[in-house]
Protein backbone atom coordinates (compact mmCIF):
# COMPACT_ATOMS: atom_id res chain seq x y z
CA UNK A 1 0.00 0.00 0.00
CA UNK A 2 1.27 3.43 -0.85
CA UNK A 3 1.96 5.92 1.93
CA UNK A 4 -0.42 8.42 0.36
CA UNK A 5 -3.36 6.11 0.93
CA UNK A 6 -2.25 5.47 4.51
CA UNK A 7 -2.32 9.23 5.05
CA UNK A 8 -5.78 9.50 3.46
CA UNK A 9 -7.16 6.70 5.66
CA UNK A 10 -5.63 8.37 8.72
CA UNK A 11 -7.23 11.71 7.79
CA UNK A 12 -10.59 10.01 7.31
CA UNK A 13 -10.44 8.36 10.73
CA UNK A 14 -9.20 11.52 12.43
CA UNK A 15 -11.83 13.67 10.69
CA UNK A 16 -14.68 11.37 11.67
CA UNK A 17 -13.43 11.24 15.26
CA UNK A 18 -13.17 15.04 15.40
CA UNK A 19 -16.72 15.46 14.15
CA UNK A 20 -18.22 12.91 16.53
CA UNK A 21 -16.15 14.07 19.50
CA UNK A 22 -16.99 17.70 18.79
CA UNK A 23 -20.71 16.98 18.63
CA UNK A 24 -20.61 15.04 21.89
CA UNK A 25 -18.57 17.75 23.64
CA UNK A 26 -20.83 20.51 22.31
CA UNK A 27 -24.01 18.83 23.52
CA UNK A 28 -22.53 17.80 26.85
CA UNK A 29 -21.20 21.16 27.98
CA UNK A 30 -22.65 24.54 28.84
CA UNK A 31 -19.31 26.36 29.18
CA UNK A 32 -18.69 28.72 26.26
CA UNK A 33 -15.00 27.87 25.90
CA UNK A 34 -15.65 24.15 25.63
CA UNK A 35 -18.49 24.71 23.17
CA UNK A 36 -16.30 26.95 21.01
CA UNK A 37 -13.52 24.36 20.96
CA UNK A 38 -16.07 21.64 20.13
CA UNK A 39 -17.51 23.68 17.26
CA UNK A 40 -13.99 24.23 15.90
CA UNK A 41 -13.37 20.50 16.18
CA UNK A 42 -16.49 19.74 14.16
CA UNK A 43 -15.51 22.27 11.50
CA UNK A 44 -11.95 20.96 11.17
CA UNK A 45 -13.18 17.36 11.05
CA UNK A 46 -15.65 18.26 8.32
CA UNK A 47 -12.86 19.90 6.30
CA UNK A 48 -10.70 16.78 6.71
CA UNK A 49 -13.53 14.62 5.40
CA UNK A 50 -14.04 17.01 2.49
CA UNK A 51 -10.35 16.80 1.56
CA UNK A 52 -10.46 12.99 1.79
CA UNK A 53 -13.55 12.90 -0.44
CA UNK A 54 -11.97 15.15 -3.05
CA UNK A 55 -8.68 13.23 -3.08
CA UNK A 56 -10.43 9.89 -3.42
CA UNK A 57 -12.65 11.15 -6.23
CA UNK A 58 -9.73 12.61 -8.15
CA UNK A 59 -7.41 9.65 -7.67
CA UNK A 60 -10.05 7.07 -8.63
CA UNK A 61 -10.92 8.83 -11.88
CA UNK A 62 -11.22 6.39 -14.74
CA UNK A 63 -9.37 6.84 -17.98
CA UNK A 64 -5.76 7.40 -18.74
CA UNK A 65 -4.06 10.73 -19.10
CA UNK A 66 -3.73 11.90 -22.68
CA UNK A 67 -0.37 11.66 -24.33
CA UNK A 68 1.43 15.01 -24.47
CA UNK A 69 1.78 16.60 -27.88
CA UNK A 70 5.22 17.99 -28.63
CA UNK A 71 5.22 20.71 -31.25
CA UNK A 72 8.50 21.13 -33.07
CA UNK A 73 7.53 24.00 -35.35
CA UNK A 74 5.67 27.24 -34.77
CA UNK A 75 2.20 27.30 -36.19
Amino acid sequence: MEWGWVLIYGLAILGAAAVVGGVVAYQGSTRPGVRAFAAASVASGAMMLLVVTLVVLVSCESGAAPEPEIQTALQ
